[in-house]
This record gives C-alpha cells, sequence and structure tokens, in this order.
C-alpha cells in the first residue's frame, strides 16, 4: 500500500513540475518590442468633418511614436471648428491601434471621454476612412477622416 501511494505521489510531483515549467515558459515571452510590418511612425496630418450629431471640421497632428509588430501607439491633437457658429475646440488624446488586415488600419484615439474609433484604407502616404464615437448617454458621433505623412 505505501509503494502505490509513494507511486502515486512521485507522479503527482512530476505532473505538477511538468505543469509549472510549461507556465514559467510561458511568462518568459519577451516583451520587447517587434519588428513593424507598418513603417507608420512620424508625423501625419490630420483633416476631417464630424458629420453628426454637429458638423464640424477637424485639423491637426497624428504623431505615430511606437510600433511593434502590426500595433501602433501615439497621440492625435486636433482643433474642431463649428461649421455653423465658427467656434472651435481643442481635442487630443492618446491613439492605440493596428493593422487589421491587408491595407487597412483600425485605431481608437481618446480625444474626448470616449474614444472615436478609426478605420481606414491606406494607400501610399495617405490614410482616409471613417470614425465613429458613442457617449455613455448614448449620443453618437461619426465623420471622415484623412491622414498624410508629413515629408521627413
Amino acid at each position: 500500500m505505501m509503494r502505490v501511494f509513494s507511486t502515486r505521489l512521485r507522479l503527482m510531483t512530476g505532473s505538477l513540475t511538468l505543469v509549472g515549467a510549461a507556465l514559467v515558459s510561458g511568462c518568459l515571452k519577451s516583451t520587447e518590442p517587434q519588428p513593424s510590418t507598418l513603417q507608420l511612425d512620424g508625423s501625419w496630418n490630420y483633416t476631417g468633418i464630424q458629420t453628426g450629431p454637429v458638423r464640424e471640421t477637424l485639423t491637426g497632428t497624428l504623431s505615430i511614436s511606437r510600433e511593434s509588430g502590426t500595433s501602433f501607439q501615439g497621440r492625435l491633437d486636433l482643433v474642431a471648428v463649428n461649421s455653423q457658429t465658427g467656434q472651435s475646440r481643442v481635442l487630443g488624446g492618446l491613439v492605440s491601434g493596428s493593422e487589421s488586415g491587408g491595407d487597412v488600419i483600425d485605431f481608437d484615439a481618446d480625444v474626448e471621454t470616449n474614444p472615436r474609433r478609426h478605420v481606414g484604407q491606406i494607400v501610399a502616404d495617405t490614410v482616409s476612412g471613417t470614425w465613429v464615437g458613442s457617449a455613455t448617454d448614448g449620443t453618437m458621433t461619426s465623420g471622415t477622416f484623412r491622414v498624410e505623412r508629413v515629408s521627413q
């Protein structure tokens, strides 16, 4: 009986050691940035239109400061001008996104309380597409955007 207990104890210990090794090796994956496949780093001129709920023209700069694999991070700084009143407001915040297939990028810009999700097509040094945002009260904002790489 003692021999059966000893064998089971060795098997359990071996199994736990194997599971522990697998967990530790999973934790040892590199957190270093991976080579970028996007090549989006740098400054981009941003223009856009907010079509709802209030029409505004948007101008500013998208700065991509970090890339890793198909992901990127940066900052978006905008001036929004109300088309009816001419009143302007400054918007700015962090950006994070990734390539979502082919030449399409998908990124969130935290320029207001809730992020604005942008989806755009990359053609040479230009990205154009649409964006949408939703507030906690259910208010939706939406529009179009275009970014062009600033010559380096």
